[in-house]
């Protein structure tokens, strides 16, 4: 695969508008193989499919990188938005994904730093070890002796933002037409806008060197490791970490950790989560496998901080409601009317929504996904291994909502995509954890 980036909107348009018509032609060659399948081998080829498809989709997104690789990302943590062998190859969008070569490398840095490689550090290493969707990560020594990660921008990431919405609006329209296993087209629409939103920021490091300074000097929990800025090292388009050694969880999780390893990781971003929502009122929205590392000193380490977002007194005194109400109403069938008390508060649905159309109207469409969420906080201990699949796909009865939608505090989608992270992240370390969310939370 080439390692340059296609900048232009032509050539980035016909990149994706090729894989859209491969998506369709595959697509068209399985249903007619599916009437000559027979019975007992469907699921089987039904998976090839997918796999296939998936392989399609992770091509041209990591050529596109930038906006194309945070839809990749997000929709791999969407469990049952996509089937499973194609959020597997997704996945691999959170920090394996094709170097740029040198000589792009060799530009950054004289463009950004003034100055090569050689110059700027006592060693580096023109290999990436790690890539993610707005750049990729180099091991360097700086000349006073100091292991650090160099995280370098991808050239033109910060141009294609606006027309990467289009374009992947395209593809994944295409592979919604043909094979029906993406969400209703607003869905995608909402998070289109909260990526471009976020990408303004995250393709601005000054912004995240900002952000990684801010939580280390307020992050006071035990077990949670953040690296250091190198000031002299960094600017708009390169940042330079103090090196964390480690593995990423996927990799940690090949390992075969014990279970009391699992849960000691389950427990650390469990609790980190919550009291970044409660103590410090901000979060990283992006809590994917790629941005955690499991140190060698068994700490968990926190790596990205281009995604963050602030939540306001009000969003966080209206939301602490909503998590009680969901448990009284799905596991002990009591108290409905906090419920709809609870989603009116947080603006989602209207003040003149009746107890009586709540129940009759939007009570059963509520509850797959409201169930799922509160199931783990129903007990002061949940076991993540057996937690339930999240009930992603919407269905008949759930466009019943639409209606009665009302809007919601601007920070609701950023805390909605981390809680999700957050126990997608869980489920996949199969920890036991103790969700007493509230502890962290100062009346």
């Amino acid at each position: 695969m080439s390692t340059n980036i296609p900048i232009s909107k032509l050539k980035r348009s016909a990149l994706t508008g090729l894989t859209a018509a491969r998506v369709g032609a595959k697509h068209v060659g399985y249903k007619a193989r599916s009437l000559l399948t027979k019975s007992e081998d469907k699921e089987a080829s039904r998976i090839r499919h997918e796999e296939q498809i998936g392989d399609l989709i992770f091509s041209v997104l990591t050529q596109l990188r930038g906006t194309a690789l945070k839809v990749s990302q997000i929709l791999s943590m969407e469990a049952d938005v996509l089937p499973l062998s194609i959020r597997e190859k997704l996945k691999e969008a959170c920090y394996q994904v094709p170097p740029i070569n040198r000589a792009l490398v060799r530009k950054q840095l004289i463009q950004e730093l003034g100055q090569s490689a050689n110059d700027l550090f006592r060693q580096f290493n023109n290999h990436a070890f790690a890539a993610a969707s707005i750049g990729q990560v180099h091991r360097a020594i700086t000349f006073g002796g100091d292991a650090v990660a160099v995280k370098i921008q991808y050239p033109g990431i910060a141009t294609t933002i606006e027309s990467d919405i289009k374009i992947i609006e395209t593809l994944f329209s295409a592979l919604s037409k043909t094979s029906d296993l993406l969400p209703q087209k607003n869905v995608l629409a909402i998070m289109m806008t909260e990526m471009q939103d976020r990408l303004r920021e995250e393709v601005n490091y000054h912004v995240e060197a900002d952000n990684i300074k801010w939580f280390k000097e307020k992050v006071e929990l035990t077990g949670i490791t953040i690296p250091s800025v190198v000031d002299d090292l960094s600017s708009k388009r390169i940042l330079t970490l103090e090196m964390l050694e480690g593995w990423h969880l996927s990799d940690w999780l090949s390992t075969n950790p014990s279970q009391q390893q699992r849960n000691q990781i389950g427990q650390q971003l469990f609790d980190y989560f919550w009291y970044c929502v409660f103590d410090l009122h901000r979060i990283n929205a992006d809590l994917h496998p790629g941005n955690f590392l499991v140190l060698n000193d068994g700490n968990l380490g926190a790596l990205d901080f281009g995604c963050v977002r602030t939540l306001g007194e009000d969003f966080i005194s209206k939301f602490v409601t909503l998590i009680p109400a969901l448990v009284n109403t799905f596991h002990h069938g009591q108290n409905i009317e906090k419920l709809l008390e609870a989603y009116q508060s947080l603006k989602v649905i209207s003040e003149e929504v009746t107890l009586e159309q709540f129940e009759n109207d939007l009570l059963t469409s509520i509850e797959p996904f409201g169930r799922w969420l509160c199931e783990a906080y129903a007990e002061s201990e949940f076991d993540f291994s057996q937690k339930q699949p999240c009930p992603g796909k919407p269905t008949e009865d759930s466009r019943k909502l639409v209606k009665f939608l009302n809007g919601f505090y601007q920070e609701q989608l950023c805390f909605d995509r981390a809680h999700l992270g957050l126990m997608n992240l869980l489920t996949e370390i199969g920890a036991v954890v103790k969700t007493d969310w509230m502890r962290y939370y100062d009346k």
